[in-house]
């Protein structure tokens, strides 16, 4: 017996001596900031008083294919002319997929690969319920206690206006690009970029488009995001598929991007914690739990389910010969439209609920980027380059929602999605919510961020 807890005993301090050695031999990446010159002066009120007069506009995308206000859309085209006139001078702007924008900066060597910025003037809808809980007008762009407000200033004019801002900036400071950039600006990304970011993609495509980077709107700057035969009614039996599907929620897998975005974390954790990361081979199924103890952690790890539409009846006394619900399925990658419509079937296990994609939209998740492309590296240094005298972590991460750059996907592998925004308490939830803003301090910092990154794309 004595003998069987001895080698018991020395197989526990192997193995814990194997944990150590790995945990040591964890190392945060020997990466400097992106040399790309003094950071441009912003007038953060004028650039401020820019972006709240596009949140005016209600360019709301209510469905897809449903009615758009193309009044809304033909405004903000308008503002943006009259609030950028160099960029309307010397990029050669076009409106694309009957609303969509694409301006094109010619380069002196149009031979190189050209850069690709992605943003979209479309917003989502405010609920009417909501509208009394908004501290300003969702539409109303006040500039108030140091903050733009409005639907927009997050999700996702702030991209839109921040490119243009840079873009005039280093118009008015000479600056003339080596590669050839263009500003791809979406209509109707809220409700798949079918139209849009589509016809952007498939123009600059068939132009042999090959860029040497794509960015998109996505990950935030941010900290604290780590630490489930019988008589019936058409409604009965839809309520009981979508209890079944919420209470049998998708599978966690810490696998993909989401595991590499934990490994790149580990060099910037305490021992202890680093230690479970640098051994997931054995700790995998612990760190999965703890990470699905926060919410937005869980979704990382598995597709999400989230019922958003519920239809039925036209009268109060009149039974529904049928009903429709819209569920929002973000899926992971590893997982295609086909498996997650194969298991929602045997989840629902009814005869009478018939499964199907909405309008033909559904998209599979998009290809993984390279991240250990020059582009990741130009990318990462650029955003180290906006906070001086530090080196603040550049993680990959899994962005759940499908952004227009999802169109680029099946054309290249320097696809990433970051915006350069702050985010502070609460933020998260202003994201398609009540009471969206942004601060003036932190849109001058996205602003900042472009016009580092289109100055550091001629090094790349």
């Amino acid at each position: 017996m004595k003998r069987v807890a001895g080698a018991l005993a020395l197989l526990v301090l192997a193995l814990l001596a194997v944990m150590v050695v790995r945990t040591l031999r964890v190392t945060a990446p020997a990466l400097a900031a992106a040399d790309t010159g003094a950071p441009i002066a912003v007038d953060t009120t004028a650039a401020a008083a820019r972006l709240a007069g596009a949140i005016r506009y209600p360019t709301v995308s209510l469905a897809s294919g449903g009615p758009v206000d193309t009044a809304a859309f033909l405004g903000l085209h308008e503002h943006l002319r009259a609030s950028f006139p160099l960029v309307h001078g010397a990029l050669t702007p076009e409106i694309v997929g009957g609303l969509s924008l694409l301006y094109t900066w010619t380069g002196s060597d149009p031979q190189l690969a050209p850069l690709v910025l992605m943003g979209h003037m479309d917003v989502v809808p405010v609920p009417e319920p909501n509208l009394t809980e908004w501290t300003h007008a969702p539409f109303s762009g006040d500039v108030a206690e140091g903050f733009v407000w409005g639907r927009g200033t997050l999700d996702d004019k702030t991209t839109v206006l921040s490119i243009l801002e840079a873009v005039e900036t280093l118009l008015q400071n000479g600056h003339k690009p080596v590669r050839t950039i263009y500003l791809a600006f979406g209509h109707d990304e809220e409700v798949s970029g079918e139209y849009g970011a589509r016809a952007i993609v498939e123009k600059l495509v068939a132009q042999g488009v090959k860029p040497a980077l794509v960015l998109d709107e996505g990950g935030f700057m941010a900290a604290g995001l780590m630490p489930g035969l019988e008589q019936r009614t058409a409604i009965g039996a839809l309520s009981r598929a979508i209890a079944r599907l919420e209470a049998d929620p998708f599978p966690p897998k810490l696998d993909g991007p989401t595991r590499g975005m934990i490994e790149a974390m580990a060099p910037y954790m305490p021992f202890s914690r680093r230690m479970m990361v640098a051994n997931l081979w054995l700790t995998a199924p612990v760190v999965s739990r703890t990470l699905a103890a926060n919410p937005l952690g869980s979704a990382l790890l598995h597709t999400t389910t989230a019922p958003t539409m519920l239809s039925a009846g036209i009268k109060d006394n009149v039974l529904p010969p049928e009903a429709t619900a819209v569920v929002n399925f973000r899926i992971r990658p590893g997982e295609t439209v086909a498996s997650v419509i194969e298991r929602v079937n045997q989840v629902v296990a009814d005869s009478q609920v018939i499964v199907s994609t909405l309008d033909s939209t559904g998209v599979n998740p998009s290809p993984v980027s390279d991240v250990h492309s020059e582009a990741w590296e130009l990318l990462a240094g650029t955003i180290r380059a906006m906070i001086p005298g530090e080196q603040p972590p550049v993680i990959p991460y899994l962005v759940m929602g499908g952004t227009d750059a999802k169109h680029w996907g099946a054309h290249s592998d320097r696809v990433f999605r970051f915006l350069p925004v702050p985010l502070g308490e609460g933020d998260r939830e202003r994201i398609h919510g009540v009471n969206e803003r942004i601060s003036m301090a932190d849109y001058a910092t996205s602003v900042g961020f472009f016009a580092r990154l289109i100055r550091g794309i001629d090094a790349l």
